[in-house]
């Protein structure tokens, strides 16, 4: 059995999908299927060993020429000015990636159909790359996609955005969308890497399979967390001549791609921990990375190994990151600016009482500064995270999609 795995691809820093793919070649290969992936070699691509990728364009931002994208766009993700639009639907992220332009999509979809012909799989898997669910469609095979509660094409839409989508439909002689996102009900079947208490869709075909990353032990209960809250972590002197748990006193940060520009981040983030008794981590690639005091700064950290030590974890909402969080039992503050989903994504856990959503224009060191010590002393929070980490890693994660397509295709 063979699969063709497909990542979106984009100028900016998006890890989701590319991460997701990367868990996915490796469910895969661990019960013998051969693997391909047709990934776009963007700024989020790593190269997974022993898996051929088949070639795919980068799709430059809102269109633009690559001369101009490449070297415009990186500077302005790093002032923020990239991140100041207002976001309400994923057909304008997929509009403003670049991969909702028709010259892109003719492109894509043609190298991805000719990654079918040269490798030959059973099966297509999309992590949110439309032009891998249109050259599935056309080549008549299986589609598998990860969806989510957001990007639905009933929660929110932009049919206006769809003009360049249904001229190549129509030329491939497809069925025309109201919007880009109707071809994630192409899919033969759906997966949700979460669970219905974040994300509570009403359709019969997908299968909630929670977080794909496991863990090799449970999540904290809280409770291990004790002399290790505040500001500065406390000396617990009752718990002197005990056997010590782990220790939580690092502070994770990472705010992607957000409306919080880099800059701002790193200046808030020091002010408010610079000095204190916490190792604070803030992962970049648009800042010089080095250490000051405290506070550590690198294109990107070993997050599975410094949530097992966090007391607090500073995101912009994302779905990886929330996830991450979650199946660590950490309490997260969450700053999803003007981007629909992950604004959902934060009002979901603030619902769930396992984090605070903190708006972009309150994000200074005042306001950081009190909801940093109220969240990271809550008991109550880091008990609610850890429960809905027992219940992500509860759903299978890989296997269960691994389980579900063997099923399917055999």
């Amino acid at each position: 059995m063979k699969i063709l795995l497909a990542p979106m691809a984009a100028l900016a820093e998006t890890g989701g999908p590319s991460s997701r793919i990367r868990l996915l070649a490796e469910g895969f290969r661990e019960v013998g299927i051969e693997v391909a992936t047709c990934a776009a070699e963007d700024v989020n691509f790593r190269e997974i060993e022993g898996v051929r990728n088949y070639f795919l364009d980068v799709p430059m931002p809102m269109g633009l020429p690559k001369v101009i994208a490449t070297r415009t766009f990186p500077v302005a993700q790093k002032l923020g000015i990239t991140s100041r639009k207002t976001v309400t639907s994923f057909d304008q992220v997929l509009r403003f990636t670049g991969n909702l332009e028709y010259k892109y999509l003719r492109k894509s979809v043609e190298s991805l159909r000719q990654a079918v012909k040269e490798f030959r799989p059973d099966a297509v898997y999309s992590e949110f790359n439309i032009s891998a669910m249109i050259a599935a469609r056309k080549e008549g095979l299986p589609l598998f996609a990860t969806v989510s509660y957001p990007t639905q094409h009933s929660f929110a839409n932009d049919p206006s955005l769809a003009k360049g989508l249904n001229r190549l439909l129509r030329e491939l002689e497809l069925p025309e969308v109201e919007s880009a996102l109707q071809l994630f009900d192409w899919a033969d079947r759906a997966f949700c890497p979460s669970i219905r208490e974040l994300e509570p869709m009403d359709r019969e075909d997908v299968c909630y399979v929670g977080a794909l990353k496991t863990l090799d032990k449970t999540p904290a209960d809280g409770e291990s967390n004790r002399g290790a809250v505040g500001m500065a972590p406390a000396d617990d002197k009752s718990n002197r001549g005990a056997p010590q748990k782990k220790k939580r006193n690092k502070v994770l940060v990472y705010m992607g791609n957000g409306t919080v520009s880099a800059k701002q981040t790193m200046q808030v983030v020091s002010r408010v921990f610079c000095g204190t008794g916490y190792e604070v981590y803030i992962a970049s690639s648009y800042l010089p990375e080095g250490t000051t005091l405290n506070v550590h700064v690198a294109p990107r950290w070993d997050f599975d190994t410094l949530l097992d030590e966090a007391v607090l974890f500073i995101n912009h909402g994302g779905q990886n990151s929330i996830m991450d969080g979650l199946i660590h039992g950490v309490p997260q503050i969450m700053v999803p600016g003007k981007v629909f989903e992950r604004q959902y994504n934060a009002k979901s856990v603030m619902e769930n009482k396992a984090g605070v959503s903190l708006s972009y224009r309150n994000f200074n060191e005042e306001n950081l500064s009190v909801i940093a010590e109220k969240v990271a002393r809550s008991k109550s929070s880091r008990q609610n995270a850890a429960a809905l980490g027992k219940k992500l890693t509860a759903g299978g994660g890989v296997k269960t999609v691994v389980s579900e397509v063997i099923g399917y295709i055999s």
